[in-house]
């Protein structure tokens, strides 16, 4: 538990970079700085079109995600509401990346799971197999001035509860190889549900620093 605490300490202690602070490496700084300063002078209740982007530098968030995946040993990533990723994959496992996504009926399953990730819930991270390949997923939505803007999702992590039948039928159903997906699967981290539970309240915590902290920058 501490160790996990202070994994939360660390990446707080970083969401001070997460603000667009230089605009001067955009090649569009001009165009960027108009849209963000239009995105936070704003009332809060005419907020429908604001995106994540007008808000937040992304390669300052790529580069936390990056950090936090790596550091919690979970696969991450930030999506549209709908589950669209707008932040690169980090520390996807071979199974999702290459493997489940690649097929037309387990990518439209992995962006629905997403989407189910992020719904708004005040009280603390979702947590549930993810409702593709089956493996424990996480999730905290993004939210400014009430409006849905992101979902932070984490991942992609085993127990007991995955079974390797279980795995082949969900090959089956997609039409993925089936031996393939198996190896892949043996990769898999494991981690215990305890465990994945305190990141996924540490990765809650942040997403919803996030929210507070939109419209308190410029």
């Amino acid at each position: 538990m501490a160790g996990a605490l202070g994994l939360c300490g660390v990446f707080l202690g970083l969401i001070g970079l997460i603000v667009y602070l230089d605009i001067k490496r955009s090649k569009d700084a001009e165009e960027m700085l108009q849209k963000r300063i239009g995105a936070l002078t704003q009332p809060l209740d005419h907020s429908e079109h604001i995106a994540f982007e007008d808000l937040f530098n992304v390669e300052e968030i790529q580069r936390i995600q990056d950090d936090f995946a790596a550091a919690a040993g979970v696969a991450s990533v930030i999506t549209t509401p709908d589950g669209r990723p707008i932040t690169r994959p980090s520390h996807f496992c071979r199974l999702c990346k290459d493997i489940i996504r690649k097929t037309e009926e387990g990518l439209k399953n992995c962006m629905h799971s997403d989407a189910c990730l992020g719904k708004h819930n005040p009280d603390g991270p979702i947590i549930q197999p993810c409702l593709s390949g089956g493996l424990w997923d996480g999730g905290a939505s993004i939210t400014v001035g009430g409006r849905h803007i992101a979902n932070w999702l984490i991942g992609q992590v085993r127990d007991e509860t995955q079974t390797e039948e279980q795995m082949l039928a969900y090959a089956r159903r997609i039409g993925a190889d089936e031996k393939a997906f198996l190896e892949a699967f043996r990769e898999v981290p494991m981690m215990t549900r305890q465990r994945f539970e305190v990141i996924c309240r540490a990765l809650f915590t942040m997403a919803s620093q996030l929210s507070k902290s939109a419209y308190q920058n410029l």
